[in-house]
């Protein structure tokens, strides 16, 4: 072994990680996890399932699980609680199905139904199924491949199966951007390595302690090894060079997300040599590091139907499965996964398929993983899960029928198979892909001063999580977001998470420094494009020489425009006295609004009836190895979650230390569920 690295030689005549250097921890962390509590004490029911798949299991009621303490305790899995053996659920099933509601939600409606009693036509045997192959399924399928294969000789001979629901020809990715941390593909690069428990602690923060932090170190400790062995995949199976190489100049096709360095840009340092590499985290309410890979294809200078990117990171996937199939691995394209199949006891044993009208039993001795995404394309689910921003929307005159992603996306087919198995989605609050709105510009998420439509500074710009939910709770109406000629400085001061600014290429810093510099003092204001992660269009800039005419050119009301200044002087006070006494925004993004040319940007605030968005951020409740927990917070034998599918990743919402993070969380998980799920004995 290479100690450098943790990588095995391998029969296969190339280098991978192994499963123990790849999960962090190893057998200790398993003799830990069991003496906090985490397995439980108590043995575990559940109503039993015939092999075929027709009858039992958990179910609908039952297999919806629910309450957050249960036996396993107060504190979650493995709690202080302790687990003092079954709780009988009889009666608070009996009335929660008597008010309409899946028991253990608050939310209204039958979301889950009766899980499905079907007979299979044929059986298949396998050790492994992997159910679906996006971004986590992928990766779990490659690692579930080489595992199998390792230990038998190189080859898995149809042991690992995925079912995916898409045919062939249509398969795709969405996404560009890989959030990791300490890649050796990104340190290599020359930018810094980071402490992990610090970034695990910020996660935990952001989600408001919702989140299990567990979930979240092994995202954060394996995802630089993830990103690593999908690019190492990637240039062994032949992948244009382009795809796998940093490149950040116009050329380039794979950059790595930062700031710029205000003092070197001011030094007026060519825009390539002034990128901030190592001086992190930016602190400036919440907490942001070095951690985006962007997959962001060739450069171009205008915007195609708003997108500048191109992402390639498909082709990194195809590898990715190209070399699980070459392993030994099979692929059945057009499955949809119907029911679990479980056995006496409950473990999982096999899923039951429908693919042309037929139905297929894919047995796996070893387990299933469910990798078959969310559920913001399912109203009934969003309507009854996400009660945080239900409320807001339907406050808003919104209804159920309308209350889903505005991509579509998935039905919440593979949460529902885990339920009906016995597992449970996390408790409420269930976060989505929008908190709730926010005021940006060329720059993207920023620390500068916002303004709501009394003319009132209203939050902690800096602590993007906490500003973005504050502007749900306004009155509907126009806000201001409000700069000056240092507008760089705080842009520099700003975090690099998901729409914050973006110097991972420089050219993008360079538009838009030439773009702002072209703005003539006027109410026309300028177009300038966007340096922003994730793409890239353009916002429109009011530049004036005064914040008397910025107000007017603005279109500030006469009647809050008294308030707006006063606004703005009280502001630069609190920069002056190197202190936010309001909302506590750190001393490095305190900078005043007082040397023209004066800009600003007009926005909204207040919005509540957004969708939720790309994806929900909730999933099923697992163990720190993945595998999905029944009512009683045990682990469901042979039974795995990854990707959308999986909860106690981000708490009450998506607000993250780098950008990147659903799509770079997807693959770590899923390549952690592979391995885990293939080692099994």
């Amino acid at each position: 072994m290479d100690n450098e690295t943790g990588m095995n030689e391998t029969p296969l005549g190339r280098s991978y990680l192994s499963r123990r250097s790849f999960l962090k921890g190893g057998a200790a962390s398993v003799a830990v996890f069991a003496a906090a509590g985490m397995f439980g004490c108590a043995p575990q029911t559940s109503t039993t399932a015939s092999t075929g798949g027709s009858e039992g299991g958990a179910s609908a009621e039952g297999g919806a699980g629910g309450s957050e303490g249960g036996a396993g305790g107060a504190g979650g899995p493995g709690g202080p609680g302790g687990n003092a053996g079954p709780v009988d659920r009889t009666a608070a099933k009996e009335a929660a199905k008597a008010e309409g509601r899946v028991f253990g939600y608050s939310g209204p409606g039958d979301w889950l139904g009766e899980k499905p009693s079907v007979t299979a036509d044929e059986t298949v045997d396998a050790e492994v199924v992997v159910i679906g192959l996006g971004h986590s399924g992928t990766q779990a399928f490659l690692a579930a491949c080489e595992t199998i294969a390792e230990a038998n000789g190189g080859n898995a001979d149809g042991k690992v199966v995925a079912v995916e629901k898409q045919i062939e020809s249509s398969m795709s990715w969405y996404g560009e951007d890989f959030g990791c941390f300490n890649s050796k593909f990104v340190t290599d690069q020359g930018f810094g390595t980071w402490n992990t428990g610090d970034i695990v602690n910020e996660f935990v923060t952001r989600g408001g302690g919702r989140n299990y932090p567990d979930i979240v170190r092994s995202y954060v400790e394996n995802s630089g090894a993830t990103l690593d062995h999908m690019l190492e995949v990637a240039k062994e199976m032949g992948v244009d060079e382009r795809c796998y190489t940093y490149d950040n100049t116009q050329d380039g096709w794979v950059l790595v997300q930062a700031n710029m360095d205000y003092d070197k840009i001011q030094s007026g340092a060519d825009i390539y040599d002034c990128l901030n590499k190592t001086n992190y985290p930016l602190a400036p309410g919440t907490k942001t590091w070095v951690g985006a890979v962007q997959f962001m294809g060739e450069y171009n200078d205008e915007p195609i139907e708003g997108v500048a990117a191109n992402s390639v990171l498909p082709k990194i996937n195809q590898a990715c499965l190209d070399k699980a199939v070459e392993l030994g691995g099979t692929i059945r394209y057009g499955s949809t996964a119907v029911v679990l199949v479980q056995n006496d006891n409950g473990d999982v044993t096999g899923v039951i398929v429908e693919e042309k009208n037929k139905n297929v039993q894919i047995n796996a001795s070893k387990g299933v993983v469910l990798a078959g995404g969310d559920y913001c394309g399912n109203p009934d689910m969003c309507w009854a899960l996400l009660n945080e921003y239900m409320e807001r929307n339907e406050r808003e005159g919104g209804l159920k029928a309308d209350f889903y992603s505005f991509m579509g996306g998935r039905d919440g087919s593979s949460v529902k198979l885990g339920c009906w198995a016995g597992g449970f989605v996390e408790p409420a609050p269930r976060g989505c892909m929008i908190l709730g709105g926010g005021l940006g510009g060329p720059w993207g998420a920023n620390a500068m001063l916002w303004l709501n439509s009394k003319g009132e500074r209203f939050c902690n710009e800096g602590n993007l999580t906490g500003a973005q939910t504050a502007c749900a709770r306004q009155a509907e109406g126009s806000a201001w977001l409000v700069t000056d000629q240092k507008w760089m400085k705080s842009v520099c001061a700003s975090g690099i998470e998901h729409g914050g600014p973006n110097g991972g290429r420089p050219q993008y810093y360079q538009d838009m420094l030439d773009g702002m510099a072209a703005i003539a003092s006027g109410p026309e204001g300028g177009q300038v494009k966007n340096c922003t992660i994730a793409e890239r269009g353009y916002t429109t800039v009011i530049a004036a020489d005064t914040l008397e005419d910025l107000a007017d050119y603005l279109e500030v009301p006469s009647d809050v425009k008294e308030t707006w200044l006063a606004s703005i002087a009280h502001y630069n006070e609190l920069c002056a006295a190197g202190a936010d006494a309001d909302f506590g925004k750190d001393p490095s993004a305190m900078i005043p609004v007082d040397e023209g040319p004066f800009y600003g940007i007009k926005g909204s605030v207040g919005s509540r009836s957004a969708s939720p968005s790309m994806v929900t951020m909730s999933g099923l409740m697992t163990d720190k190895h993945l595998n999905v927990l029944n009512e009683e917070y045990e682990p469901i034998k042979g039974l795995y979650a990854c990707g959308n599918s999986l909860g106690g990743r981000y708490g009450t919402g998506y607000s993250t230390p780098c950008a990147g993070n659903s799509i770079g969380m997807a693959g770590t998980h899923g390549r952690v569920a592979g391995l885990e799920v293939a080692s099994q004995e």
